[in-house]
């Protein structure tokens, strides 16, 4: 079971991540499989919007405020945020988008991909 993690700051007010899976060998599935995110962030009002394929999964959730001190996380008892199939070919896109208004934004994300 392949699992990514990723820490993404995110600069600029209102600023965005058009695809965290971009260059990754995760990017297009080599097979079918269970797509599993978690994901947290240090403010309030940094949104998520997962696809596959053609198929918009979920449409700009607000992601959980990470309150570890260590930043630490995501749990994955506590911040699951999306969970969807994706088909072998099916191109994996995770945008981010910081409409917090915040500087400096840090995103943690999980992603566990479990081959069907």
């Amino acid at each position: 079971m392949p699992t990514l993690r990723f820490s993404t700051t995110i600069a600029a007010a209102g600023g965005s991540v058009p695809n965290l899976l971009t260059g990754s060998k995760f990017e297009y599935m080599p097979g079918p499989a269970a797509v599993i995110v978690y994901a947290t962030a240090t403010v309030a009002g940094v949104e998520l919007e997962c696809s596959a394929g053609n198929t918009v999964e979920t449409d700009l959730l607000e992601l959980p405020v990470n309150t570890s001190v260590a930043l630490t996380g995501p749990s994955v008892q506590d911040d699951r945020v999306a969970a969807f199939t994706a088909m072998a070919g099916d191109r994996l896109t995770l945008r981010l988008f910081n409409r917090a208004g915040g500087a400096g934004v840090i995103v943690r994300t999980l992603v566990e991909i479990r081959p069907l």
